[in-house]
């Protein structure tokens, strides 16, 4: 595998997303190759705690927005059900995960953060759902798990406007827990993952036991067909044309 890199050590997992070339960002290959090792975590008794992270200067920058050029209205659903039926795998993994966010994580990468259970970052950390700004909505879940975690009205804010945050703006509404310095991420991360996994089994009956409070699969659906719904719109096309050429988008409300 190439875009996905995991290790394994003392009962924890690291997933590093490497593609530091395009800043990690999210295509059907690299989902495939996340939801393979997910499966390979999810089936191995040993690990008890996990750890996702980015190659480079990036969590996850987002979705590849050159692949989504071409999209078809049903192509753009199904990619929206695809992601999202990938980051509820994670959300429901047996154990507990951890994101360490080094950098950017912006549209699908802020989407796979969400997905996880504790979010730490370092002080260069950026997050947003900027999917606005090119004519879309999240297609990945934002939609439903932001609310949950740092209030509507904040959610509604960074999403309707495309509002990129900082590492202590994030921790201030409860989007991560922890803000450390780049050099000491990983360390921070595989000591949280340490007490996990010298905890006790209840651990994971209390996370299924949380989850089944929030029961997000029919959102998720409705979610995945407004995504596609924007595809047909005018304005997704001019948002997608202008990101490429590198211009602003001149959108029109249709």
């Amino acid at each position: 595998m190439g875009y996905i890199k995991l290790e394994k050590k003392d009962k924890i997992a690291v997933i590093t997303m490497n593609r530091p070339e395009k800043r990690n960002a999210l295509n059907s290959e690299v989902r495939q190759e996340l939801y393979t090792v997910l499966k390979q975590i999810d089936s191995d008794k040993n690990i008890r705690s996990v750890i996702i992270t980015g190659a480079g200067e990036a969590f996850v920058a987002g979705a590849d927005i050159q692949a989504m050029k071409n999209y078809t209205v049903e192509e753009a659903i199904e990619s929206s059900r695809t992601g999202s039926q990938i980051f509820s795998y994670i959300e429901a993994l047996r154990p507990p995960v951890i994101a360490a966010i080094n950098g950017w994580a912006l549209g699908g990468g802020l989407e796979l953060a969400l997905a996880c259970d504790i979010r730490i970052c370092s002080e260069n950390a950026q997050f947003g759902q900027p999917e606005v700004k090119i004519g879309l909505l999240p297609g990945y879940g934002a939609g439903i798990r932001l609310p949950r975690i740092i209030g509507i009205a904040k959610a509604k804010e960074m999403i309707y406007f495309g509002k990129i945050i900082t590492a202590h703006e994030a921790q201030k509404v409860g989007l991560v827990t922890l803000v450390t310095s780049t050099s000491d991420l990983l360390l921070k991360a595989m000591e949280l993952a340490q007490k996990l996994v010298q905890g006790p089994a209840a651990i994971s009956l209390a996370k299924q036991a949380i989850n089944s409070a929030f029961d997000v699969s029919e959102a998720l659906e409705v979610s995945s067909k407004l995504y596609g719904a924007a595809y047909k719109t005018n304005d997704a096309r001019e948002g997608i044309l202008a990101y490429l050429e590198k211009r602003e988008p001149i959108f029109k409300g249709n």
